[in-house]
């Protein structure tokens, strides 16, 4: 027997889900890439097949006729991390943080694909009314992940690079405070030492500020910085 079709797991999926389901929730229901699933959902609805809802701010699709049945609840499967790449790579982080969240209740709403670099927010989850959204770093390494670079090794040290990654992390999620005033914000690093010393100088901050940190150990536990601590 054949395997059905991206076009027919979507739809699947849409109508076992009447309330709607984003594209990151698709992708991992499905198994597919956000891009494919973002492509294909708009084909469907250039030819009427179903809706995209964007009043709330993140896409919502859902098939024509139900939009206004209520949503049922439904098990995503979670995300797996890469055991190709190191754990603390950024991919992987991602990976774990977002089946933590599911475990604690959160929906996830956005995903963002690591591995092509897809631009905006990295991951936002909503629970009981509260959306958050996290700003997800990994760890740089000592060498090229390029094929073509194998062994290579970068000229910047992987202490200065984490700094320059954890200065890019704060200012999106500093940009995220002021865009979404009401809502989490936090930012997710691998837990190493490094990025330690930078949260604690940055301490006052991030309490200001209100931002979150969560940080994925290395056998894939999260736990939540204690801004308050250092």
């Amino acid at each position: 027997m054949s395997q059905p079709t991206l076009k027919e797991q979507i739809i699947a999926r849409l109508r076992a889900r009447p309330g709607g389901m984003t594209d990151a929730e698709l992708a991992i229901a499905t198994g597919k890439l956000h891009q494919q699933i973002n492509q294909r959902c708009r084909q469907l609805e250039s030819v009427g097949i179903l809706t995209r809802d964007r009043s709330s701010g993140i896409i919502v699709n859902r098939l024509r006729g139900q939009e206004a049945l209520p949503p049922r609840p439904v098990v995503l499967p979670r995300s797996a991390p890469n055991t190709e790449r190191s754990w603390d790579w950024e991919g992987n982080v991602q990976a774990v943080l977002c089946r933590w969240l599911e475990e604690q209740g959160w929906r996830l709403l956005q995903v963002a694909d690591t591995a092509t670099k897809q631009q905006g927010t990295d991951v936002v989850a909503e629970r009981a009314g509260q959306r958050l959204h996290v700003e997800v770093k990994g760890y740089p390494s000592k060498t090229y992940a390029d094929p073509r670079r194998a062994g290579e090794v970068k000229p910047t040290p992987p202490t200065l690079q984490a700094k320059h990654w954890y200065a890019d992390a704060l200012v999106k999620v500093l940009r995220l405070r002021e865009k979404h005033s009401g809502d989490q914000v936090a930012m997710a690093f691998p837990d190493a030492p490094r990025y330690r010393s930078l949260l604690a100088e940055t301490a006052g901050t991030l309490r200001t500020m209100r931002i979150d940190v969560f940080l994925v150990t290395v056998d894939g536990q999260v736990g939540l910085w204690e801004v308050t601590h250092g």
